[in-house]
């Protein structure tokens, strides 16, 4: 389950729900996984004009969801015989499943 951080304890926040690499707040749902690249993201949840937007300019947090960076796994590729002179097999790196567990929502109180 990904780590919860409360911007401030206490106050009432947005709804939210966990469910594997799926994160929802106030009805927007991320897919982590799918969002997941080789640098960590961020992604603003706000809510803006009654609705709630990912990211934009105007309008107050609910949420910031943090993706860490993919990672990798060296793999032999496939065919992985000794060249004619002797040398290893070529590796390849097989991106890693995302470990929810290091994926951070901070969320914002609402009014």
């Amino acid at each position: 389950m990904p780590q919860i951080n409360l911007k401030q304890s206490g106050s009432p926040v947005a709804d939210f729900a966990v469910s594997g690499n799926m994160v929802t707040v106030a009805g927007l749902s991320i897919d982590c996984a799918a969002r997941q690249e080789d640098t960590a993201v961020t992604i603003e949840i706000r809510a803006h004009k009654g609705e709630v937007v990912e990211g934009g300019q105007d309008g107050a947090y609910l949420a910031h969801i943090h993706i860490p960076a993919r990672t990798y796994t060296e793999v032999p590729a496939e065919g992985g015989e000794e060249g004619l002179d002797g040398e290893q097999p070529q590796s390849e790196r097989v991106a890693d499943p995302l470990d929810h567990n290091a994926v951070v929502v901070t969320l914002w109180p609402v009014a």
